[in-house]
């Protein structure tokens, strides 16, 4: 059976994980889950600063899953999550 076009871009948008970060002012803590909310990556905690979020980033990467199938959810307090934002949205 051939997909059609909607067939494929309803299974490129489903929801594969879900990566939730905790910003701080200096320290980020993320962890990435399945739908299910079975754990896959523990939380890990890592600097808020550019050199550091590679370390979250380069976990999702190994994911079997397209960057819009992983959305992030971050709680940040004042303008803290500010440039860790800016970075996710350039990495898609």
């Amino acid at each position: 059976m051939s997909q059609t076009p909607a067939d494929s871009s309803q299974e490129d948008a489903r929801i594969k994980y879900v990566c939730g970060i905790d910003v701080g002012s200096q320290s980020c803590a993320g962890c990435v889950c399945r739908p299910d909310k079975s754990v896959v990556v523990k939380s890990v905690t890592f600097a808020n600063a550019k050199e550091s979020w590679d370390v979250l980033f380069e976990k999702l990467s190994r994911l079997d899953a397209a960057p819009k199938q992983i959305p992030i959810g971050m709680e940040a307090t004042s303008r803290s999550g500010e440039n860790l934002y800016q970075e996710a949205q350039a990495r898609g």
